[in-house]
């Protein structure tokens, strides 16, 4: 019988959902988005997370053609602050699922999934709900299913609205070491690696007011010098920011994910001269690998977190 999981990748204002293999590939037709409505109240928000559970297992009836299949279980990529291990949202004071303040998610949906049928004959009772952030869930995904299984150690960074990251070593993914409010310049590296740390290098270019770091990035492909240099200014402040932890980690990959590394060609190579005119020796530099597709590798983790749950 064919196994899959359900996954979801929760944005504040978007959730992105799929259905993936055991073997981390992801169900095609099966990848949808869908409005978050996170300002919503609670039993409203509850309802919707609920139909996009029941809206991956409808789908697989239609796309199985009848054959029979199960599903392994639920993973979720979600925002913080969040207790992974509970299932209890904490989010509040941040224009998104306010109402979820408190509430066990995998309490709430399970009670669902046991009074649906239709549901609980493809998914047990006893299917584990896993939850943790996209960050270390893109980290996994690496480590199980992408470019970190060639690597012994590496640093996983998404560069979006704000720096996620994750370090592997021997043993796998290291648990409570992230760099996001890591101190760097004047403020953080949250503040410098991210979005609005691309706008605001543009702002001294005398662009982007308007926010839109796709529209810089085109432009700098088509040719404009000023767009140009602010993606080589952002990668001179990536590898800036990335020196020590290659001196002190010494990892063997950056591994980068997030809107932000869709525009890797703009700015890798001048985060590699930054680290270069640090010092860092040649033999010391890490590869830099790019994943465009961040909610796959999200998709992928959660698969892993819920293989590692259903083993106990």
């Amino acid at each position: 019988m064919d196994r899959y999981a359900i996954v979801f990748d929760v944005g504040g204002t978007s959730i992105k959902a799929a259905v993936v293999r055991e073997n981390g590939a992801t169900v095609a037709g099966t990848v949808e988005t869908f409005p978050s409505k996170g300002k919503e109240r609670k039993e409203t928000l509850l309802a919707h997370f609920y139909s996009l559970i029941a809206g991956r297992v409808a789908l697989m009836n239609k796309l199985s053609g009848g054959a029979p299949f199960e599903m392994i279980g639920i993973g979720y990529a979600f925002p913080s602050p969040f207790d992974y291990e509970q299932g209890i949202c904490y989010i509040r004071g941040q224009e998104k699922y306010d109402a979820l303040y408190g509430t066990n998610l995998r309490e709430e949906m399970k009670k669902r999934i046991a009074a649906d049928p239709d549901v609980g004959a493809k998914l047990p009772a006893d299917a584990p709900i896993v939850f943790d952030n996209d960050a270390a869930l893109f980290a996994a995904g690496q480590l199980y299913y992408g470019h970190a299984k060639r690597y012994r150690r590496s640093i996983c960074i998404t560069i979006g609205t704000g720096t996620g990251s994750s370090f592997i070593d021997e043993n796998g993914i290291v648990k409570g070491r992230e760099l996001w409010s890591d101190p760097f310049r004047d403020s953080i590296a949250d503040d410098y690696i991210s979005k609005r740390g691309v706008l605001k290098v543009a702002a001294e270019y005398g662009l982007g007011a308007d926010g839109d770091v796709k529209a810089i990035a085109d432009a700098a492909r088509a040719g404009d010098a000023r767009a140009a240099g602010v993606f080589a200014a952002f990668g001179r402040l990536f590898g800036e920011m990335l020196t020590p932890y290659i001196r002190e980690f010494r990892p063997e990959a950056i591994i980068i994910g997030g809107n932000i590394a869709k525009s890797h060609d703009l700015f890798i190579s001048s985060t590699v001269e930054a680290i270069a005119a640090s010092g860092i020796a040649r033999e010391s530099m890490p590869a830099f690998e790019t994943v465009e597709d961040t909610s796959g590798s999200a998709f992928a983790g959660a698969l892993a977190l819920l293989k590692a749950a259903a083993a106990g």
